[in-house]
């Protein structure tokens, strides 16, 4: 018989109230989430995999951020919000350059690619990014694969563990499929530049290369 395995994340609320949000600029009801990885049959989750670190979800404007947004007053929210912005303008234009290297559309980029790049800028970063702004930013960003790893360098301290995750599985998205030798390892270098640990980062990979 056929058993059909996988995983899911799953994002429990443990505490709600109000905080000042950094990106709405005044108060605001919040809940505090913990995403939690299982192991799933039939798409029922069974087996505990893994736990992230919880994060405040903004209930108006369902902007994430750090546990920490929880003690600012409004000056300091001001700043968070500011280096939040150019935390969102990096990861935006590193994840526009890692995909189209994935994807291999340095000189263009496809309409399947602008879609996707939208898609994973909106589930990582919760805003919209315009085919104009992806075109530029792919256009602006470096031609060889190095410059491209060493920014997802750059920027993986920027992000969750569930965050690099989503970068990765981003990655693979663009690339063709089926995906071969040399996609797959260079997805593998993606994600080691994003320090994932190797066990998580290849079970994202077995993942992805079987779908």
């Amino acid at each position: 018989m056929l058993v059909v395995w996988g995983t899911h994340v799953s994002n429990k609320v443990i505490a709600t109230g109000q905080f000042y949000c950094p990106a709405c600029m005044q108060h605001r009801n919040y809940t505090l989430r913990r995403p939690k990885k299982w192991g799933s049959v039939y798409w029922i989750p069974i087996i505990p995999l893994e736990e992230f670190e919880p994060y405040v979800e903004c209930d108006s404007c369902q902007r994430t951020f750090p546990e920490h947004v929880l003690q600012q007053d409004p000056a300091s929210a001001q700043r968070e919000h500011d280096a939040q912005r150019e935390r969102d303008d990096n990861l935006s234009r590193m994840l526009c350059q890692v995909m189209s290297l994935m994807a291999d559309e340095s000189n263009g980029v496809s309409t399947r690619l602008s879609d996707l790049i939208a898609g994973a800028v909106r589930r990582i970063l919760m805003f919209e990014m315009t085919p104009e702004a992806i075109r530029t930013a792919i256009a602006a960003g470096p031609n060889d694969p190095e410059t491209v790893l060493s920014n997802v360098e750059r920027q993986a301290a920027a992000l969750t563990d569930i965050g690099k995750e989503r970068v990765l599985r981003a990655a693979v998205s663009a690339a063709p499929k089926p995906l071969n030798a040399s996609r797959r390892t260079l997805a593998a270098e993606v994600g080691r530049r994003l320090g994932m640990a190797p066990a998580r980062m290849n079970g994202v990979l077995a993942e992805l290369s079987a779908n």
